[in-house]
């Protein structure tokens, strides 16, 4: 379904609906993107919502959830792969950097839930004869009028066929679930800046050894897993790297930032250990936070938190 709408150039440009499948949600509550259009050749336009009342993105500190920005970019990388390059239902894609950064103060949620926008660039387009390959992303994202944050990601697609070569065994969703290793003891949720130890991914490192954790994997979690997935979902880890920054920094802080990198699958049937340094400032009031991903004693993810002190907001 389309319905024409005028750009700011007074020019009819075609709105397309957004189709649940077409972001890769099973529970219809937890689609941010509402519809798309393309004002000019590699420019998009996506308009949605973000929840006031999300479950698991809950507002902290007078704030949108900044990992709302992180989940709707992730949201228009299956959604412009099917919608623009017509790529089947069942061809995968995967994240190889994302980095995102949000104002805490136009992120303040009021008392009415305004639109969300997204105003997307895509270059460094790949294609592998006629095959979509993969691009990068430039985003400007805004609540009502106000310029939230930008974000740029770098993803790659994948058929069918060449995912389950690349993945071997591990490309069966059923038996990768069957061997998840059990749900470990969640830390202390207010060490976390979480309230329900449902919604906590780390657990105690053995021995208790500072600036490390293990990685807390529920395949049961309603938001984290709303689909099944042969390994642990880039939310997750984002979301990981962020109580990671917490844990070590100031109980009070704000993330207002990630720059990550995807380097290898995460899988479900081993541990994995995260690693966070000790907050490094940057010169401009904020804290920089670096957390890694360790398994089978290979760094598999990377990512530089930026925090602000609550006090900023």
């Amino acid at each position: 379904m389309s319905v024409s709408v005028l750009s700011r150039e007074s020019q009819p440009v075609q709105q397309w609906q957004v189709h649940q499948w077409q972001v890769h949600k099973l529970r219809g509550e937890e689609v941010l993107l509402k519809a798309w259009s393309e004002p000019s050749p590699g420019r998009y336009v996506l308009t949605g919502h973000w929840p006031q009342g999300h479950d698991f993105y809950r507002p902290s500190q007078g704030a949108y959830d900044p990992l709302l920005l992180a989940e709707s970019v992730r949201q228009t990388v299956p959604l412009l792969s099917h919608a623009v390059h017509a790529v089947p239902r069942e061809y995968k894609q995967a994240w190889e950097h994302f980095r995102f950064s949000v104002d805490p103060l136009a992120s303040l949620v009021t008392t009415v839930e305004e639109p969300v926008s997204l105003v997307v660039t895509c270059t460094d387009v790949v294609r592998r004869g006629t095959r979509f390959a993969g691009m990068t992303m430039d985003i400007e994202v805004c609540l009502g009028e106000r310029l939230v944050g930008a974000a740029q990601t770098r993803f790659n697609n994948q058929p069918a066929a060449i995912y389950r070569r690349l993945r071997g065994s591990y490309a069966d969703v059923e038996a990768a679930l069957a061997n998840c290793l059990p749900v470990g003891p969640p830390v202390d949720p207010h060490r976390v800046d979480r309230r329900s130890p449902d919604d906590v991914v780390l657990s105690p490192y053995p021995g208790g050894r500072p600036g490390r954790w293990m990685l807390r994997v529920d395949p049961a979690h309603p938001v984290l897993f709303d689909h099944a997935v042969d390994h642990v979902p880039g939310m997750l880890l984002l979301e990981a790297a962020r109580q990671a920054a917490h844990a070590v920094g100031d109980g009070a802080s704000a993330v207002t930032g990630m720059e990550t990198d995807f380097i290898r699958y995460v899988e479900l049937d081993a541990p994995a250990v995260v690693v966070a340094g000790d907050p490094v400032p940057d010169g401009a009031g904020r804290d920089r936070v670096h957390v890694s991903v360790e398994q089978h004693g290979v760094r598999v993810f990377t990512s530089e938190v930026t925090i602000e002190p609550a006090s900023g907001l």
